[in-house]
């Protein structure tokens, strides 16, 4: 479980913010939004999937295997102590991204499944940041969430952009 410390709460006290129920409350939440927005994906061309869309932003395909690469290198990293950079020429079609992307849903919910209090709080310093920060395992899976919002997002705008109309309420990507 995560905890908060400090004057707030008392010296002596600790407050829990999370639990790992929670963090697969999360990660079932953000997965359905994934699935969703793959719905909205499919439903474009190979030209609309794979054209940027001139403001400065990535093309849909590769904000997508950016998300892709993002995840496999955090799970991969916190799990097996592994670095792996995941690279767009080794997605050539949507259904090889598709393949990863359910590979790895499945491989983050198997970790999170063996995660215990510990392990959440477990610190790591990753050597592919620059800033050598050290990073609480809990927090990292968080920002993994935080980084697919803000991807949805741009993507969300970049299929108002190509005409896919506005999913209802209930369904939104984020």
């Amino acid at each position: 479980m995560l905890y908060a410390t400090g004057s707030q709460v008392g010296p002596h006290h600790e407050v829990p913010i999370m639990d790992k129920a929670l963090l697969t409350r999360l990660f079932e939440d953000h997965y359905r939004a994934n699935r969703r927005l793959w719905q909205a994906v499919m439903a474009l061309s190979d030209e609309q999937f794979c054209q940027a869309p001139g403001n400065g932003y990535p093309s849909i395909r590769t904000q997508i295997v950016r998300m892709v690469a993002n995840e496999n290198l955090w799970v991969n990293y916190l799990w097996h102590g592994e670095v792996e950079f995941l690279q767009e020429s080794q997605f050539p079609t949507r259904a090889s991204i598709r393949v990863e992307w359910d590979a790895l849903e499945e491989e983050i919910c198997d970790f999170i499944g063996e995660l215990g209090s510990a392990e959440l709080e477990r610190r790591v310093a990753p050597p592919f940041l620059d800033s050598g920060a050290s990073l609480k395992v809990g927090e990292t899976l968080l920002q993994i969430i935080n980084d697919a919002v803000e991807c949805r997002t741009q993507l969300r705008q970049h299929l108002y952009r190509l005409g896919i109309p506005s999913l209802p309420e209930n369904q939104r990507l984020l």
